[in-house]
């Protein structure tokens, strides 16, 4: 793999983990429909966007550079600086609630005679 798809893969890491795309593939797939992303990540045509096989090249370089870790720690110290972050957050709205759902009222049925009707006698 040249050196110079390096950065491009590096970002294209950084944003499979930052639009939770699980796999490899699906990330090519997504460079290769979105041009916003493509150049955010450094490469101007589809074509452009290296095989699945150089981004597992460049994954498993990353991983033994500890290339993940750095950039995680930069990100801490650029954004956080020395500051420990120490607060939680409660919602005390209260809930109206039941205990036991309402019991439900039965309608009364009216009771009609067994059989046949008498002739004359409308119901």
């Amino acid at each position: 793999m040249a050196l110079k798809n390096r950065k491009q893969i590096a970002r294209a890491f950084i944003a499979k983990a930052t639009y939770n795309i699980d796999t490899t593939r699906a990330l090519i797939d997504r460079l290769k429909i979105s041009p916003p992303l493509r150049r955010i990540c450094g490469w101007q045509k589809a074509c452009d966007v290296p095989h699945e096989s150089s981004f597992s090249r460049a994954f498993k370089e990353f991983s033994k550079s500890g290339l993940t870790q750095i950039a995680h720690a930069n990100v801490i110290k650029k954004h956080m600086g020395d500051k420990i972050t120490g607060h939680i957050s409660r919602d005390s709205t209260s809930i109206d609630a039941r205990e036991k759902p309402m019991k439900k009222i039965k309608a009364v049925k009216q009771k009609k005679k067994r059989g046949r009707p008498k002739k004359g006698i409308s119901q």
